[in-house]
């Protein structure tokens, strides 16, 4: 409620600003005199309704007795953004769309205001609303209106999952100088056009998915998970070679995403009968990126295809200069599964048990954005809406 009032409280300090400086031209040591004799009782009246809360006859009283004109359309503006910010968006949408329809104000004017009121719809859910309001500011000479707009257009093609519409928004958004952060919009377009080469695979077009996960690289080229929907592909037909090289991509794009990897990396040595190989590549990768992932996988195939003691003798070299959870209970695993295991050793089978359990409530994966958390890894985070910036948890709990 306090940081309400606050809101109100600064927006009718701005707009007391505005006529201070509209009534205050002829003498500055009479100013504040002059003003508070010039002041309409009305508009008084409309600062009332704001701060106790009564937003219709707030509304009511700005659109009616505020006149519209360059001079007060930031205060027309601020008033419908508060608005939408507190939720009240049928109110929002009233005092934008007088804007956009009072002819006073000059084009461009205007169209700041249905920019407003695209997302006055947006923020309703009146999606189709809100793409014609955001499509018709294509000709706006302000290129920063056009931008935003576009960028509007391409979160509504998201929602809708359009995404052949909304990577061609972003090509358009690209063609402007106006836009910021050309890289966040082309790693952006790149999950789109992954999005739409998944659905071609899930109908069993590998040509047309190849098609887009090829335009998907150009628009960047370090997306980590075009190669592994690369490599999927090449699974899926069996040829082991290609999916690795596309795998072998990843530590170098991003090697936070190496624990992706392994589940292909396997398959396909087992497939090429090459599991020596694999060691050997496993070996290289945790020298290069010490990963608790790829610690276990590696350990895992030394017990399978060398010894279990080789196994345990690795994870005790390394458990040092990689100490985790997931490390501590697989060497704790090992060790004991050398010895005849008694099923009276109740200290034995407690410390596992609570390994199993502190595990099991530890999440996996999470937004390097706002944090969301859990065990299934999302290109796109369900929470923020943020693309590729969930990952496997650093640290004592994770890799």
């Amino acid at each position: 409620m306090h940081s309400f009032l606050l809101y109100w409280l600064l927006f009718a300090a701005i707009a007391a600003g505005f006529f201070l400086g509209r009534f205050s031209r002829q003498s500055p040591v009479l100013t504040l005199h002059k003003t508070t004799q010039s002041i309409d009782p009305d508009y008084i009246r409309g600062l009332n309704h704001l701060l106790n809360e009564d937003a219709d006859a707030a509304v009511d009283t700005f659109t009616e007795l505020l006149p519209v004109n360059a001079k007060t359309l930031e205060t027309h503006l601020a008033l419908g953004a508060l608005l939408r910010r507190r939720g009240e968006v049928g109110r929002a949408i009233r005092v934008h769309q007088h804007l956009v329809d009072h002819r006073e104000l000059s084009r461009l004017e205007r169209q700041r205001a249905q920019l407003e009121l695209g997302l006055d719809y947006l923020k309703a859910g009146v999606l189709d609303r809100a793409e014609a309001l955001f499509e018709g500011l294509h000709n706006c000479p302000d290129e920063k209106v056009v931008v935003q707009s576009l960028g509007y257009l391409a979160e509504i093609y998201r929602d809708e999952k359009e995404w052949l519409k909304a990577a061609t928004v972003i090509d358009r958004m690209l063609d402007s100088r106006a836009v910021v952060n050309q890289a966040r919009w082309r790693a952006m377009q790149s999950h789109f056009y992954c999005e739409q080469s998944q659905l071609a695979l899930n109908g069993g077009d590998t040509s047309s998915a190849r098609k887009y996960l090829a335009r998907a690289s150009i628009a960047d080229g370090h997306c980590v998970r075009v190669s592994l929907l690369l490599a999927n592909l090449e699974l899926s037909q069996k040829h082991y070679r290609s999916a690795i090289r596309y795998l072998k991509r990843v530590p170098e794009q991003d090697p936070d995403y190496i624990p992706e990897i392994l589940p292909g990396l396997l398959e396909s040595y087992q497939g090429l009968d090459a599991v020596a190989e694999l060691i050997d590549y496993l070996k290289n990768l945790q020298d290069t990126y010490p990963s608790s992932s790829v610690l276990i996988s590696l350990a895992e195939q030394v017990k399978q295809h060398e010894s279990e003691s080789a196994a345990v003798a690795l994870l005790n070299q390394k458990i040092h200069t990689r100490p985790s959870l997931r490390v501590v209970g697989k060497f704790l695993d090992f060790h004991w599964s050398k010895r005849t295991r008694d099923e009276s050793d109740k200290e034995q089978t407690l410390v596992r048990s609570l390994f199993e359990l502190l595990l099991l409530h530890k999440s996996y994966y999470r937004c390097e954005s706002c944090g969301f958390s859990g065990n299934q890894l999302h290109w796109q985070c369900p929470s923020c809406k943020s693309w590729g910036t969930i990952k496997a948890v650093k640290g004592l709990e994770g890799e």
